[in-house]
């Protein structure tokens, strides 16, 4: 017996129109389906007639069951969105079950899964194919019954959301027990599957599916918070990661990819498995996993000198401060109209200072800035420090305002995006580096004049020449060079 578990989703109504061949194109499948009950009130939605010709007629109607489902749902006041769930079970080919075993199945599956009486669910068979499945719809909010309270009346229900930790290793497991008591096939690995044919085949291509339930039940389990935990948690569910570099570049992180540990296991992209959230760039920014070089490149098999112009997930305090200067540091992306040689050649010949990146249909330009706010303190008897603090604070904020503006102004045209980075020991070269002084003691107003004079000409210097090669103007190359 094979179980399938897909993804959730936020209504039931288009998951339970689809188990009873609802929709008109499935019209030809509905006198194969029938209705196996489970843990609802609502009664079989399909009703069976006799046409004048003496052909079957099969109409359905499945409003009410959906309707107990989403009323379930709505009693549930946490935050979870993604509360039905959808789930199949496979016999092979030559194997059939009457409907009450095949209940009898889902029922056992069910409970597996965590799946109780506070639970909505409803089951279908069908015959379609030559091997013979079950599909179930549930609603993950769980009611949890009230206990009597100390003054002898009992609590009001609570609703909670029906786990799906380990999700995948429970209905394997409930699928062995079950081959077991009804004697069918037994099946020695979970990653296999029965053809339409109901020949049973190893997931050649659907290796990429396998691992993305082994990420999905990792992530439900607790998420890793660096790559070193990543990769040893990966291993010990039988996964393998490998990152790869660039060919020209040894040094430097171009993407990563993930194996199953089998003889016929093979090499698969993050990219391919998810590519907005499993690669190596995603992994960081979107996932939120640490990466240090030092403390990772290890486990990753990257020389020690490896590194990505990817920056760590945004931190909620991106600038410190030392004795007289605050610092902040922003990754810039620079959405480009073209890709053109100059440009490329530009980036090339300036090594760890910038990266052309690119996604499903543009070109970005980035780069790394650090921006140095010095300061003037007023004496600790002046200003307590906490006063002090927020007062640093919004000066920074202010700069930062100030420093984007001018960029913006000098991409005139072109999308800039500003993102967080964390302080680091450990960070990449900066492209633009900018010493901003704060006149704490001039009026407010003269303080920012100062300040937007001075992050004018700086950024001018710097990045004038780069911001007309991203536009495709043709200006004489400056002879000072950017520092490494």
């Amino acid at each position: 017996m094979i179980n399938e578990q897909f993804d959730y989703s936020d209504s039931s109504e288009s998951r339970v129109s689809y188990i009873f061949a609802e929709l008109e194109k499935d019209r030809e499948k509905r006198p194969f389906i029938e209705f196996l009950g489970g843990n609802i009130i609502a009664g079989d939605p399909l009703v069976r007639s006799i046409n004048s010709d003496g052909t079957g007629r099969v109409e359905v109607d499945t409003s009410q069951i959906a309707a107990e489902m989403n009323g379930h749902a709505n009693k549930y006041k946490g935050t979870s969105k993604q509360l039905f769930a959808h789930y199949m079970l496979s016999l092979a080919t030559g194997e059939s079950l009457s409907n009450k075993e095949l209940l009898d199945c889902a029922k056992h599956y069910m409970k597996a899964l965590g799946y109780g009486k506070g639970a909505k669910w409803v089951a279908t068979v069908h015959n379609d194919t030559d091997n013979q499945h079950v599909h179930i719809v549930a609603c993950r909010a769980h009611m949890i019954h009230g206990e009597i309270a100390p003054n002898g009346k009992p609590r009001p229900p609570q609703f909670s959301v029906v786990s799906d930790s380990s999700g995948y290793k429970k209905g394997w497991e409930a699928c062995r027990e079950l081959e077991a008591k009804y004697n069918l096939q037994a099946i020695e690995n979970p990653d296999h599957c029965f053809a339409k044919n109901g020949d049973l085949f190893r997931k050649g291509n659907d290796q990429a599916k396998i691992l993305r339930g082994i990420f999905g039940d990792l992530w439900k389990e607790g998420k890793p918070k660096t790559f070193s935990e990543l990769v040893l948690a990966l291993n010990e569910r039988g996964v393998a990661a490998q990152v790869k570099t660039e060919a020209k570049n040894p040094t430097h992180i171009k993407g990563i990819m993930f194996k199953l540990n089998r003889p016929d296991g093979r090499w698969i992209s993050g990219s391919k498995l998810k590519g907005t959230r499993l690669t190596f760039e995603q992994l960081i920014r979107k996932e939120g996993i640490n990466y240090n070089p030092s403390r990772d490149n290890g486990l990753l098999g990257l020389p020690p000198n490896a590194y990505t112009l990817v920056q760590s997930v945004k931190n909620p305090m991106p600038t410190y401060q030392e004795a007289g200067c605050v610092t902040a540091f922003r990754r810039v992306y620079v959405k480009l109209p073209q890709n053109n040689v100059r440009m490329r050649s530009y980036v090339k010949n300036r090594g760890r200072l910038f990266g052309i990146y690119a996604d499903a249909g543009s070109s970005y330009l980035g780069f790394n800035a650090s921006f140095h706010l010095r300061l003037r303190k007023k004496s600790r008897n002046e200003v307590e420090i906490e006063i002090e603090a927020e007062r640093v604070a919004k000066i920074m904020k202010l700069m930062l305002s100030i420093i984007k503006r001018a960029i913006d102004d000098f991409f005139d045209g072109l999308e800039v995006e500003f993102e967080e980075m964390a302080p680091s020991n450990e960070l990449p070269d900066t492209a633009l580096r900018l010493n901003v002084p704060a006149g704490v003691d001039l009026p407010v107003g003269d303080m920012i004049d100062v300040m937007e004079l001075v992050a004018e000409e700086e950024i001018e210097k710097q990045v004038k020449y780069l911001a007309s090669l991203c536009r495709g103007v043709t200006v004489a190359e400056p002879e000072q060079k950017l520092e490494a």
